[in-house]
């Protein structure tokens, strides 16, 4: 038989569905004495056989020369007009096989219809194995994540073999504009909705995959694009409105240590983990051993003291600024008797948490009227300090912990002033004026 193509196929396919759907409402009607077989014989007859025209189609049908009869039933990763093979000895029995294949697969889809899960409730289920995978505090985002996207909306209580690729696409535009993602937010969205489709579709819970011609990149010219206007770095002005605001935290309240937490990382460009649980036994032979890190577990609201984030130790060297920050920090504590292994005391014995020190950074950047960006628009301003001043890159990702890409792609911003950068564009001219008198 001639192969149909795709468009074809879907053709019959749909056809085929609607006789079959009529010649099941047929056997219901007559299962439940609405209409005797006397009255819908000829009706059930001339369905079955618009049934198996389309059936043949579709599939082989043939009768071999041993006189059995012969055709093909549908097979997943099997084209068409091949499938699984069906054999009888009469052709009519193998008609009968064939249109009763056809009606169980209609009542077995509808039965599924009727008690397929929700979106969510699949969702759930991906999750008890993606969590597996994932530590507390990303299973922590997301569960904020699915309260943010899904729950309470419509399509997550939509059965999910009821969604269809433009049932998707509606939910991820209505999205967007309602929450105002970005692209990388909408990015991650879409992401959930894709694994959540391919675990039903492992599980055999729906039989096709509506995301299959979606892709991400094609909403991201519908998300927020916000207009920056922070530089990404702090300026030496604003240092200075930040240094004057942490010797106004000194003189009225010597003993809060995120304040001096804060100058610390001005001058060093530390993370603000590294910085909340450094020791006094971490200063050694001029240097300042960052080998730690602050945790916090939201998803069960402890903490603890890890490694760094990147799992490896590093030194920083110590300066005459460092040490002065230092030294003032050490006479202040034995002055007011707090004085215990941390730097960065609580006063009782115990670590300053990372948040405090945040918290007063984002409180100083508000009450001066400076652009917010915390300890990590500090350790940017460090970054792009060092590499303008000539410091080779490699040394510069070493001292902050980072690979040469990612302090390159993200840390690294240029500083210099527009004099400086005069100063350059004329040495780099002044050639031309020799080379004009040289032509």
């Amino acid at each position: 038989m001639i192969k149909l193509n795709d468009f074809e196929v879907l053709q019959c396919t749909d056809a085929l569905h609607v006789r079959v759907v009529a010649l099941r409402a047929l056997y219901q009607e007559l299962q439940n004495g609405i209409l005797s077989l006397t009255d819908m014989q000829e009706q059930i007859d001339m369905t079955k056989k618009q049934v198996l025209d389309l059936h043949k189609k579709m599939y082989n049908y043939w009768q071999g020369k041993n006189g059995k009869w012969y055709s093909y039933l549908p097979k997943e990763g099997v084209d068409k007009p091949k499938g699984k093979q069906i054999e009888s000895i009469s052709q009519e029995k193998l008609d009968n096989r064939i249109v009763e294949h056809y009606v169980n697969a209609e009542k077995k889809k509808k039965n599924q219809e009727n008690s397929c899960p929700t979106f969510l409730e699949v969702y759930y289920m991906w999750r008890k194995v993606k969590d597996l995978e994932l530590d507390d505090n990303s299973i922590y985002k997301y569960n904020t994540d699915c309260k943010r996207f899904f729950e309470g909306t419509e399509f997550a209580e939509t059965p999910i073999n009821q969604i269809n690729e433009n049932t998707i696409r509606r939910f991820i535009l209505e999205t967007i504009k309602e929450l105002e993602l970005c692209k990388e937010t909408c990015r991650k969205f879409f992401g959930y909705i894709k694994n959540v489709i391919r675990y039903a579709r492992i599980e055999k819970i729906i039989i096709e995959n509506p995301t299959e011609f979606l892709e991400a990149k094609e909403f991201s010219k519908h998300c927020v694009v916000a207009e920056r206007t922070d530089k990404g770095y702090y300026t030496d002005s604003e240092l200075a409105i930040i240094l004057k605001a942490l010797k106004g935290y000194y003189t009225n309240t010597p003993t809060y240590m995120p304040a001096y937490a804060i100058e610390l990382a001005i001058y060093t460009g530390m993370r603000v983990s590294e910085l909340s649980t450094l020791k006094w036994s971490d200063l050694t032979d001029g240097v300042i051993s960052i080998n730690k890190s602050a945790k916090h577990n939201r998803l069960k609201n402890e903490f603890s003291v890890g490694k760094t984030k990147t799992k490896k130790s590093r030194v920083y060297p110590i300066d005459e600024q460092i040490t002065e920050l230092l030294t003032k920090i050490y006479h202040m504590q034995i002055e007011h008797g707090i004085l215990c292994e941390w730097i960065f005391t609580d006063g009782n014995g115990g670590y300053t948490h990372a948040r405090n020190i945040t918290d007063c950074m984002t409180r100083i950047c508000r009450e001066n009227e400076l652009c917010g960006g915390g300890i990590t628009k500090l350790r940017k301003t460090t970054s792009s300090d060092l590499q303008v001043s000539g410091t080779p890159k490699s040394v510069v990702a070493s001292m902050l912990g980072h690979t040469e890409e990612v302090n390159e792609k993200y840390y690294t911003y240029d500083t210099s002033k527009l004099d400086e950068k005069k100063k350059i564009i004329q040495t780099r001219n002044a050639k031309f004026k020799n080379l004009t008198c040289a032509g």
